[in-house]
């Protein structure tokens, strides 16, 4: 008969549920790493998709703006008129709250109208011609971009 003092059945036991305690909480932060990481990106996604019709608007509207187009031909930005009357081009637009920039580039050009953000963001990109003068003209790209706040 054994007694409570001497028996040696269970001396090893508490050290073999160590290993596999630390494989279950290995595996609980990979899968709550992984909820995590589709949450975020759902979530991305989901803003990306909600804005995206109004940042196409906004393009629109701001490829149009008489201040800054050749006359009469939306689509044609007059590099000139943007350096004098671009930063007036995005007022009125956007959500209260949500921090808006309009990026016109063009081979060495670059012309940024609006404020510049941090967090989550959608963008909004379409062609454009930028007229340097009345004989040069540049292909470029007009990028409406929307953070949240």
């Amino acid at each position: 008969m054994y007694s409570f003092i001497s028996d040696d059945r269970g001396v090893t036991e508490p050290y073999t549920d160590l290993p596999s305690l630390a494989i279950l909480a290995i595996g609980l932060m990979l899968f709550a790493f992984l909820v995590l990481s589709a949450y975020t990106s759902y979530a991305s996604s989901t803003y990306c998709a909600a804005v995206k019709g109004d940042l196409r608007a906004v393009a629109l509207a701001v490829e149009s703006d008489p201040a800054i187009i050749s006359e009469g031909h939306p689509g044609v930005l007059v590099a000139s008129r943007i350096d004098s009357e671009g930063q007036n081009a995005l007022s009125g637009y956007g959500h209260p709250g949500a921090a808006l920039q309009a990026t016109i580039e063009a081979q060495g050009y670059r012309w940024q109208i609006g404020e510049t953000s941090k967090g989550v963001s959608a963008s909004y990109r379409t062609p454009v011609t930028i007229l340097l003068n009345d004989a040069r003209s540049l292909p470029g790209t007009l990028t409406v971009t929307v953070w949240e706040r």
